[in-house]
């Protein structure tokens, strides 16, 4: 995986199928919708292996009045071994 980073973000909202967009670097990177399929769910987590650079800003779009909130990220030359 050499020149790659991995992206971990963890996401919140407190209403399932709320639209939003994820950008890094002002590209997007994905449009889903929220899910919190299991009774205990707090966050949804997405991971995905960009190309390295200098830096990363990472932001979501909301689609809705139902607010997807960025809660942390962290970037990571590899994978951990349960990911």
């Amino acid at each position: 995986y050499e020149g790659l980073m991995f992206l971990e973000a963890t996401l919140t909202c407190d209403i399932e199928g709320a639209p939003y967009r994820v950008y890094v670097n002002d590209e997007l990177i994905t449009q889903r919708f929220y899910a919190n399929h299991k009774p205990n769910t707090v966050s949804n987590n997405l991971m995905v292996k960009l190309e390295d650079t200098d830096s990363y800003s990472v932001r979501i779009e909301n689609l809705s009045e139902n607010i997807v909130t960025l809660k942390d990220y962290t970037l990571k030359e590899k994978l951990d071994e349960d990911s």
